[in-house]
């Protein structure tokens, strides 16, 4: 069994964090014009939502639409474009609203799991 993973990184992943906290629903992993978290009840700024990349997957940071998307076929696993609404549990949302942690999303045969990573420790929570 083949595990990847997708890092998001506390400072760009508050604005999304505190959008679930503040307007409920867990999170929304997209995978299109590069991969990101948004809250599923997002706030806007101006039309769009508040968004969080991946690391090393921000359509900005690749000059090759291609290369970026055999990228992200390669670490998801899936060979299209990707919407997954995944829950957040309390303790998480705490962790990651405050910016104590960054979040880890493993990819475990087509499945998602949520990490909050804090200090070197990882605490996992299922789906």
């Amino acid at each position: 069994m083949m595990t990847k993973k997708l890092m998001f990184r506390a400072e760009t992943l508050k604005p999304v964090m505190m959008d679930v906290k503040n307007n409920g629903g867990g999170v929304r992993l997209v995978g299109a014009e590069g991969i990101y978290l948004t809250a599923r009840n997002p706030s806007y700024v101006g039309a769009k939502r508040t968004i969080a990349y991946a690391e090393g997957f921000d359509l900005e940071q690749w000059d090759d639409i291609g290369a970026l998307f055999d990228a992200m076929d390669e670490v998801t696993g899936i060979e299209c474009a990707i919407i997954e609404d995944l829950p957040v549990d309390t303790e998480t949302l705490e962790l990651l609203t405050t910016g104590e942690a960054d979040l880890a999303v493993h990819i475990i045969e087509g499945e998602f799991l949520l990490a909050a990573v804090v200090r070197g420790a990882e605490v996992n929570h299922a789906e």
